[in-house]
This record gives structure tokens, sequence and C-alpha cells, in this order.
């Protein structure tokens, strides 16, 4: 289990992983920050405490993108759109080819990949 709270680092995050990984961020959030769950990549549980919850007032947001309506997923991409600025995207992301799929998965499992991997496929 993750620690009931660790330092404030995060002003807000998306989760796609779960399990140890979404209990580790939500003792990380900031007082009154949220994280949305989008994934369950690492598991369905949740081995955490309402600590985060109670002391620093984080939230803790679903996000179903199965039976979400279209028009509802249409409108938060054209605010992706609309609101991400570009720069800030491509500056976190690297791209890595198929064949290097396994080294960095075990990369990302250890913690040391930041930012978005994009994996081409055809290299």
């Amino acid at each position: 289990m993750a620690k009931p709270l660790d330092a404030e680092r995060w002003a807000g995050a998306i989760d796609a992983v779960g399990s140890a990984t979404l209990a580790t961020v939500l003792t990380q959030l900031k007082y009154g920050a949220s994280v949305a769950a989008c994934g369950l990549a690492g598991g369905n549980d949740l081995p955490t405490t309402v600590i985060p919850f109670l002391l620093r007032g984080v939230n803790l947001l679903g996000i179903d993108s199965v039976m979400c309506p279209k028009p509802r997923r249409e409108a938060a991409w054209a605010r992706i759109v609309r609101d991400l600025p570009m720069e800030k995207l491509d500056a976190m992301t690297s791209v890595a080819p198929l064949a290097e799929l396994p080294a960095l998965a075990g990369q990302i499992l250890k913690g040391a990949v930041r930012g978005r991997v994009v994996v081409d496929v055809r290299a």
C-alpha cells in the first residue's frame, strides 16, 4: 500500500494505470487537486486510504470513454484542441519504435519514463 501522504507534487493528473500507481498519485496531489482515472493497465484494485481525500481534499474522477455519448466526447476533443498548447504536448512527447516496446515497458514499470511515449508500429 502507498504511504497515506507523500510530498505534494502534482496540481492534477491523468492516470491510465490504476492500482498502486493511482494510489501513489493520490498521495502526491496538491491540496484540492484532482486525478482522472481512465485505465486499469496495472489492475482494478486501489490500495490506499481515505487520508488524501480528507486531509488534502483531493478528487478522484472516473472517466468513461465507452458509454459516454458521442456529442460529449466530440465536445471534449474540441476543447482539448482549443485549450492545449501543442508546443507543450510536443515537448513532453517522445517516439519509440515497436521493437523497443519490451525495454520501454520495463522502464515505465520502474517509473523511469515521464511524459508521453508514442509507439511507432511502422518502425
